[in-house]
């Protein structure tokens, strides 16, 4: 369902307390309680690092080259040469990791 957004511009990133929210045109949008790894040229920003949010929001209105959730449940998002990678099984909670809903009411729940 997430490869939806293979080709989708990033439109918005939402820091909501402790989630974020990364919108896609209006392919959907995913929720996420992992903060993503942003790495930009070689360098990996994480989350609390100086610049972090700043890589972030330098990622709206770019497009989606690849998109892919490995078998452990990391879902990689890439811009070009820009990427997110968002290592769900980082969270040990109980309860959703992130979700990903889509025009038509259409969920995805990890």
């Amino acid at each position: 369902m997430l490869g939806r957004v293979l080709g989708a511009r990033l439109t918005s990133v939402d820091f909501v307390l402790d989630y974020l929210i990364l919108g896609f045109d209006e392919k959907g949008a995913l929720t996420t309680l992992v903060w993503p790894e942003v790495s930009v040229a070689g360098n990996v920003l994480k989350f609390g690092m100086q610049g972090y949010r700043d890589r972030l929001c330098d990622l709206i209105g770019q497009v989606v080259s690849e998109v892919h959730v490995a078998e452990d449940e990391t879902i990689a998002i890439s811009f070009g040469d820009k990427r997110l990678r968002i290592p769900l099984q980082q969270r040990q909670l109980p309860g959703e990791r992130a979700i990903f809903k889509a025009p038509k009411h259409e969920l995805h729940i990890w």
